[in-house]
This record gives structure tokens, sequence and C-alpha cells, in this order.
């Protein structure tokens, strides 16, 4: 069965609106993005479900921006990145009331989130195998992520003067995430795997 995102770019090329040669990277581009969507609506959905909306949303604030500003692991096929994240997904969010609650002090969950970024700007972005990433890509990206670590910052710190460490409690766990899927995708690239 063909892709929808291949229908899409397929229509588009006969229509002479995109150019054939470009119909590969628009089909694959259409792809990614219906199925980024998808996986943001399914685990929003799943997180209103189960009554864990505040956490998925928080979860959804971190992963959304950093997996594409600092990059980090991908898995190797589509099957394995679907189970990686709804896996990684529901290994954070459902027990993050339970691991919260289990670190009491408020400094160290700020400390936590703050090594998360001191580990993660040094080397973002990280490209794959697949996409590398020009100079001026990788100085583009850095930027974004800069932006993202000033505006999650600013969201943390409101969080925790309003005593909300349920969510930024959290985007920390969420940030430790990243920071072992940044240096996983640093460690695969020295690899070559």
């Amino acid at each position: 069965m063909k892709q929808f995102g291949s229908y899409l770019a397929d229509t588009l090329a006969k229509d002479n609106q995109i150019p054939e040669e470009q119909q590969a990277v628009y089909a694959y581009l259409f792809d990614y993005l219906i199925e980024s969507l998808l996986y943001d609506v399914i685990v929003l959905i799943i997180g209103m479900i189960f009554h864990h909306t505040g956490a998925t949303v928080c979860y959804l604030l971190v992963t959304i921006p950093l997996r594409h500003f600092a990059g980090g692991f991908h898995a190797n096929t589509r099957l394995g990145c679907t189970i990686l994240s709804y896996g990684i997904y529901l290994l954070t969010v459902f027990p993050s009331s339970f691991l919260v609650s289990l670190i009491r002090p408020a400094w160290l969950w700020i400390t936590l989130y703050i090594l998360s970024w001191a580990f993660i700007l040094p080397v973002a972005p990280v490209d794959t195998k697949n996409k590398r990433l020009s100079v001026e890509q990788k100085k583009k990206l850095f930027h974004q992520c800069i932006t993202t670590c000033i505006i999650m910052s600013i969201l943390v710190l409101i969080l925790w003067i309003t005593h909300r460490k349920l969510y930024y409690g959290t985007i920390t766990i969420c940030m430790l995430e990243s920071v072992i899927s940044v240096y996983i995708g640093i460690w695969k690239n020295r690899r070559n795997l």
C-alpha cells in the first residue's frame, strides 16, 4: 500500500505543482509530517483517556522541539521508531507522578533540569548518517535550540514558582531522556551504525 505522502507528492507532480525530480523528497516530508502529527495527537488522546493530560502536554513540549532542533537517536526502521516512541512516552508519562514524588526537594529537579541543558547545548544539533547537516544548518538549529532552552526555562521557572512539581518534574524527566537520546545519537554516528 502506498503511503499518503507518496500519493500526495504523485498528485502534486502530475499537476506540475512540484518538480518530478523532487517528488521523493516531498513524499518523505509529507509522510514525516503526517506521522509526527499523528503521533502527537495519539499520545495526547492516550494522556486524556488515562487522566495524564498535563504530563502528556509537558512531554510534548519537550520532545517536539528537541527531536527537531537537538537531534539524537534515530531507530533504523519505521517500526522500530514507532515502538520506541510510544514505549518512551508510556515509560515517561505513566510513572512520572510516582517518580516526581520520590524526589522531594524542588531544587534537585531544577538542578537536574539545568544539567540536562548543560549536556545538550554543547553538542546540539546531532545529525544522523542518513541526514548530515551543513555548517549553516547546524548553526540555525543551534540557535533554535537556544531559543527553546530559554522558553522552556521560563516555563519551568513559572511552574516552580507556582509549585507545580509534577509538571516541572515531568519536563525534567523528559530532558534527561533527551540527554540520553542525544548521546546515543552521537555514539551511533561515531560507530557509523
